[in-house]
C-alpha cells in the first residue's frame, strides 16, 4: 500500500501517510499468520475458507482494489479495512496485537470521519421535509 492511492481515495496527505506506515509494517506479518492457519486448517481437515476469504479481502485492501459491493468502484475503504484488521486481532498472536491495535485506531479515525461527512452530504442534499432536492 503506498499513501498516494490513499489520497487519491479522499483521505488527506498526513492521515494517509500514518495508515500507510501502520498498514505496511503489519500486513506481512498478518498475511503470514494467515498464510498458516490456511495450511494447518487444510493439514486437519478443516475448512480454511474463513482464512482465505479474509487473506484475500487484506490483499484487496492492500492494492487499493476492494469493493464494498458489486456495484461499487474498487479502492480503499477505511471501514472495510476496519473490520478486516478486528477479524484479524483475534487471529494474531500476542505481540502483534498492539501494532494491530494501533493500526485500527486510524482507521476507525479515519472511518468516522468519512460517516460524518457522507451524513453532512446527505443533510445537505434535503429540505426541511426530509425530501430529496
Amino acid at each position: 500500500m503506498n499513501a498516494d492511492l490513499l489520497v487519491d481515495n479522499g483521505i488527506p496527505l498526513e492521515e494517509a501517510a500514518a495508515i500507510t506506515d501502520a498498514w505496511n509494517g503489519l500486513y506481512p506479518a498478518i498475511r503470514g499468520e494467515l498464510n498458516q492457519r490456511v495450511k494447518t486448517a487444510t493439514t486437519f481437515g478443516a475448512d480454511p475458507t474463513r482464512f482465505k476469504d479474509l487473506r484475500r479481502e487484506l490483499g484487496q485492501l492492500d492494492r487499493c482494489r476492494h469493493r464494498a459491493c458489486t456495484q461499487s468502484p474498487p479502492g480503499f475503504s477505511p471501514h472495510a479495512a476496519l473490520s478486516r484488521i478486528q477479524d484479524a486481532i483475534r487471529l494474531l498472536p500476542d505481540d502483534l496485537a498492539g501494532d494491530a491495535h494501533r493500526l485500527a485506531a486510524l482507521l476507525a479515525d479515519r472511518a468516522l470521519v468519512q460517516r460524518t461527512l457522507a451524513a453532512a452530504e446527505r443533510y445537505a442534499n434535503t429540505d426541511r421535509t426530509g425530501e430529496d432536492r
